[in-house]
């Protein structure tokens, strides 16, 4: 009896750690993250050329192409340094509210320039164009109140039948239902990327930002023939990277060149 209780003692105790290093795992990866991104912050030359990447997923998966776009971005005479930090699936909200939290070292930085990446999730949820514009209203605000120019992309087009056909039938009905409730499009943007638009000229604030329209970059959405995207019809790949940051890169030496 002995031997058995120290034996389901043993057994118990072995599972408490493998469930304990299953829940510090994605801290831990996390954390790690957090501190090349601080590194990365902390050694910009004087006269550097920053900008922050910010948003969703596309954000996140920038990071790997950080490097090309501060080679796009560097003159003669200023370096330029990129960092990107993206949480997959974020809404409008919660990327407006990690401006408090996660997101909060990258903005006292300081960057120059803070590119947008934000809607698609809203989108695919039904969210609807008042709870989208409502947020990324106060993300562009608060960009503005700390001095940094905000950078937005229009919400591109994704294949929204395929992100569909990809999830479970609650919910897709709950998807149906919200788009009801919210006067929504079931699969499209048209309203968010419009209402956005509205907003910014109504709010006057159209020379204090930079608008990149998803037409300058890729005018055919994910059908593009070149091949922008994952087989995903959601993500870019990279040459759809490449296409995006080149027109970045068009647009804020642009503004710079504009303000000087």
């Amino acid at each position: 009896m002995r031997n058995f209780i120290k034996c389901f003692s043993v057994v118990i105790t072995l599972l408490l750690l493998l469930l304990g290093s299953l829940r510090l795992h994605p801290y831990y990866h996390f954390a790690k993250r957090q501190y090349v991104m601080e590194e990365m912050m902390s050694i910009p030359p004087h006269d550097t050329l920053k900008i922050a990447f910010i948003g969703d997923s596309w954000a996140d998966y920038h990071r790997d192409y950080d490097k090309d776009l501060e080679s796009r971005l560097t003159q003669k005479n200023r370096p330029a340094q990129i960092v990107s930090q993206g949480n997959v699936g974020a809404k409008s909200k919660e990327i407006y509210e990690r401006l408090f939290t996660t997101t909060k070292p990258l903005l006292e930085w300081h960057p120059d320039y803070c590119v947008i990446s934000a809607g698609i999730n809203d989108a695919v949820a039904k969210m609807g164009k008042d709870y989208y514009v409502h947020h990324y209203m106060l993300i562009i605000r608060q960009l503005l109140d700390m001095g940094i120019i905000p950078v937005v992309l229009e919400m591109p087009e994704v294949n929204y039948h395929a992100i569909a056909s990809r999830e479970s039938s609650t919910m897709r009905i709950r998807h149906i239902l919200s788009s009801l409730i919210t006067d929504s499009e079931l699969y499209g943007f048209e309203s968010y990327k419009n209402a956005l638009a509205f907003a910014i000229k109504e709010a006057n604030i159209q020379n204090r930002v930079v608008y990149i329209s998803s037409d300058s970059w890729n005018s055919n959405g994910f059908r593009d023939e070149r091949g922008l995207y994952l087989s995903d019809e959601t993500h870019l790949n990279v040459r759809g990277y490449e296409s995006l940051d080149s027109c970045i890169t068009i647009e804020i030496l642009k503004d710079i060149r504009k303000k000087q």
